[in-house]
């Protein structure tokens, strides 16, 4: 039960980040860019936690290399809100390698579970304690064996 509601509690900050998303940083000074992009990755984090220098290495790099950071940042509220319809993924026939966290705030394990069973032949590797996020540290070698396997497959 209690869980439960901590992951309904994390979804809520999760929808949040769409609903009512903080302001921007000003886009001209890289340190609160980074830090803004930091902080766009803290509700996704699973259960096994956040690594903000991890995080923080990873934003400084994406803020470097990118042209316009607040282009890339605010993409995602420029999408219709419809829903797709005439899913097509029983079409796809290249080798699928799902890998979903257990513990994913926005789209629960059995997302994965329904993904991986609509595309045929597809793997699920399900990744306990992570979120919806890169695989954390301590999944890297359970994450990186899944994809070697299914590389060498394929």
């Amino acid at each position: 039960m209690r869980q439960r509601q901590a992951m309904q509690g994390r979804r809520r900050q999760v929808m949040a980040t769409f609903t009512d998303p903080e302001p921007g940083p000003d886009w001209t000074d890289r340190d609160a860019v980074v830090a803004y992009r930091v902080e766009a990755e803290r509700p996704y984090a699973g259960s096994l936690g956040f690594d903000e220098p991890h995080y923080r290495q990873l934003a400084a790099q994406e803020v470097d290399r990118t042209q316009d950071m607040a282009a890339s940042m605010t993409n995602h509220f420029v999408l219709d809100d419809d829903t797709p319809t005439g899913s097509r993924l029983d079409q796809i026939t290249a080798p699928t390698l799902v890998l979903h966290g257990t513990t994913d705030p926005m789209f629960p394990l059995e997302h994965g579970r329904a993904l991986a069973a609509e595309i045929p032949g597809a793997q699920l590797v399900s990744l306990p304690g992570a979120g919806h996020q890169q695989p954390p540290r301590e999944l890297w070698d359970l994450a990186i064996a899944a994809i070697v396997e299914h590389t060498e497959q394929s």
